[in-house]
């Protein structure tokens, strides 16, 4: 069974490191898709927003709290505070993923080191700077981890899993140190 944690999650890493996991407001988030010609037709519909799509799939494009990341050769993701114009793009389709996904966010110097025990992937800071993200998965889930400070990592969870991701991540801390569920 799966243990309900309270958040914010306070605890230590085995290297001693501490870890904060917190659910954040998730805002908005857009999914831009298209078939022929999705690059051109994508970058006009984010430029009339101040945007652009990044130039490869581990880098972000950010203006203020909006980012855009290239998931695919013919889709991005768009996070933002407020709606963007997008609905009425002609030729792309936009679906709104909002109430699809729970934002967490994981701070303190230990998250790169409970990042690579979790996935497959190189968290240090030479391999995987501030601004880049990654699709990957946690315990057979799809995520997508946002680098946005040298010890801050956002992490995009599919709503159907975030009591178990969050529950699994804070179980990789040490009992003393999370703050664990009460037994009743």
């Amino acid at each position: 069974m799966v243990e309900k944690y309270a958040l914010p999650v306070n605890g230590t890493t085995s290297d001693h490191l501490a870890v904060t996991i917190n659910e954040v407001e998730l805002g908005y988030l857009m999914q831009l898709a298209g078939w022929e010609d999705f690059e051109r037709k994508a970058n006009d519909a984010l430029w009339a927003e101040g945007l652009a799509l990044p130039g490869d799939f581990c880098s972000s494009v950010r203006r203020g709290r909006t980012i855009v990341w290239r998931i695919a050769p013919d889709r991005a993701l768009i996070r933002s505070d407020t709606a963007l114009g997008l609905q009425s793009v002609v030729d792309l389709a936009v679906l709104d993923l909002s109430d699809a996904r729970v934002c967490l966010t994981l701070e303190g110097p230990g998250v790169s080191g409970l990042f690579s025990r979790v996935t497959a992937i190189d968290f240090a800071d030479a391999a995987f700077p501030v601004g880049h993200f990654a699709q990957t998965a946690i315990h057979h889930v799809g995520v997508l981890i946002d680098r946005h400070g040298p010890d801050q990592f956002t992490v995009f969870i599919p709503t159907t899993f975030a009591t178990s991701l969050t529950s699994f991540l804070a179980d990789h801390l040490t009992a003393e140190g999370a703050t664990k569920p009460e037994k009743g």
